[in-house]
């Protein structure tokens, strides 16, 4: 299927001609709202509570909210904030706030409290919605902003977290008509105003338009592989694309009912969810699965769960063979960018994936990869991984950093700072972030490749390669590792890791330098920090 087909085809299943006018709260909800029992979304707490709603409900909560947002003072526009996570005011408020032409601004509650306020006022938010959970750090942001805004507090038990001044969310709610505004917004409007994980410098902001949501529906179509027949239990926080848009909005879209667990993460409670809502896929970031191993080994996977898709961080070897050993469905994995959307995963009815590689570009995409001045690389060689500019992409500009959002582009063609190369058989590797290559005796070495060798041996737990200095100087590969039983000697599992590395990778990539650490320094996301691990200073007992 031609790229013009795959675009004509997710066009033809949408509600109305996108050239006409387009809303994410129509395609996403309202469109299905005259089906009253159509389930739209399931709420599973951890306390073994649960909500149950249907796009009918959704609608009219989304309208009431868009009335509250209103009387708030609130008008075309205007930025609404949400503190929110896996729970049904994030898409009430989102809804809400599409259907309105505010712009949604959705904020992940791991955040501290500078990384709030720095988004809270390059956002030139007016409103924000939060959850009683993440007030008190809200409140910090808060104190560091010259403007006041208004707050609206989801509450917890007998209304705590509310604070002097704000309101309470449902009680306003419960005061507003299902009336709320609905603006006719076109396809290029703004939506959302979604910021990078800001791993390589302050955060961007990218602005996701109303036709954001057609990005990723050949995602949803063709990888993620859902229907309305399914039921997706979808792990992704929505404060990130990935939640909101991809295994969102996205399935949403395509009338696809999904099921959260609102609780922290507990790999037993999602296991008992997935086998009591009688789930069939599950999406997930790949330290997601890794945790889950332990309960499936145990109990076996849920037995209506057919399909399984990851995102986010690289899928390793070890974790993809250990899901499908305990009788879990293969996991395809995704490579996606908040800017253009999800661009390179394994597809639905293609071969079973292979751990460790791609499938290839996502029907609608066109990806390549090229040098830095956007020239295309010679066959079998590594370059950075280059999207075509497509009909629909996730954004349309970074809203603070103009000139960054320039830059990016040679042409019609988008140039990331990731690196992967095509494999003989046509399957894509993803080996890292340019800035994170280790650069050895002449050779570069991708990172990625050295972790999943290392990650394989039973000794360890989790492992992360970058840059170190030998101890005549130079720069050599430096495994940072976390040992699984820390019993046999050190020496013992460096050798063992350095031959295995040698083996499979080849000796110019092997480990010079071992430290040990309790823990890898990650962020809000769950991102290894290879810049915070760069900058220690490590203890040089390096081998020449």
């Amino acid at each position: 299927m031609s790229t013009g087909e795959t675009w004509t085809q997710i066009e033809a299943a949408l509600s109305r001609d996108p050239a006409e006018g387009f809303n994410s709260a129509q395609e996403a909800c309202s469109r299905y709202a005259d089906e009253p029992g159509r389930l739209a979304l399931i709420v599973r707490h951890a306390d073994g509570t649960s909500e149950r709603w249907t796009y009918r409900e959704l609608d009219r909560a989304a309208a009431k909210a868009g009335r509250m947002f209103a009387r708030a003072g609130l008008r075309r526009g205007d930025r609404v904030a949400g503190l929110l996570s896996r729970q049904v005011e994030s898409w009430i408020v989102a809804l809400a706030a599409w259907r309105s032409g505010l712009v949604y601004v959705p904020l992940f509650c791991g955040f501290g409290t500078d990384a709030l306020a720095y988004r809270l006022r390059s956002s030139n938010a007016r409103l924000v919605v939060a959850g009683h959970q993440w007030r008190d750090t809200l409140e910090a942001a808060l104190s560091a902003l010259d403007e006041e805004l208004r707050v609206f507090t989801v509450t917890g038990p007998r209304g705590s977290g509310l604070v002097r001044g704000d309101e309470s969310f449902w009680a306003e709610w419960d005061r507003s008509a299902a009336d709320g505004p609905l603006a006719a917004t076109a396809a290029g409007d703004p939506a959302t105003l979604l910021f990078t994980s800001g791993t390589t410098g302050d955060p961007k902001s990218c602005v996701m338009p109303h036709s954001a949501l057609l990005s990723v529906l050949p995602f949803a179509r063709f990888s993620l592989g859902v229907s309305s027949r399914d039921l997706l239990f979808t792990a992704a926080d929505p404060g990130w694309a990935y939640g909101l848009y991809s295994t969102g909005a996205a399935p949403m879209a395509m009338g696809v009912p999904r099921v959260l667990y609102s609780g922290d993460f507990d790999p037993a409670a999602w296991v008992r969810v997935l086998r009591e809502e009688g789930v069939s896929s599950i999406a997930a970031a790949p330290s997601a699965y890794r945790k889950l191993l332990s309960v499936l080994r145990r109990q076996g996977a849920p037995g209506e769960l057919t399909a399984a898709a990851a995102a986010g961080e690289p899928l390793d070897a070890d974790t993809a063979a250990s899901w499908a050993d305990a009788g879990a469905p293969p996991i395809r994995d995704g490579y996606g960018l908040s800017e253009i959307g999800m661009v390179l995963a394994d597809l639905a009815g293609d071969s079973p994936p292979q751990p460790g590689t791609l499938g290839g570009p996502v029907p609608g995409f066109t990806v390549r990869l090229v040098h830095h001045d956007g020239e295309p690389v010679a066959d079998g060689e590594s370059g950075l991984i280059a999207v075509e500019r497509p009909k629909y992409q996730l954004s349309s500009g970074y809203e603070n950093r103009p000139d960054d959002w320039d830059a990016k582009w040679r042409g019609d063609l988008f140039v990331t700072d990731d690196r992967a190369r095509v494999l003989s058989g046509g399957r894509w590797q993803f080996l890292g972030r340019e800035d994170d290559m280790i650069v050895t005796s002449g050779y570069n070495v991708s990172p990625v490749e050295v972790e999943r060798v290392l990650t394989e041996h039973p000794g360890v737990a989790e492992a992360a390669a970058v840059a170190g200095t030998g101890r005549r100087g130079g720069t050599v590969v430096r495994a940072v590792v976390v040992r699984a039983e820390p019993t046999a000697p050190a020496e013992e599992l460096e050798a063992e890791l350095r031959s295995a590395v040698s083996r499979r990778v080849g000796a110019h990539a092997a480990p010079r330098l071992f430290d040990y650490m309790d823990a890898l320094p990650r962020n809000s996301v769950g991102k290894l920090l290879r810049s915070a691990l760069r900058s220690q200073t490590e203890d040089p007992h390096a081998q020449p």
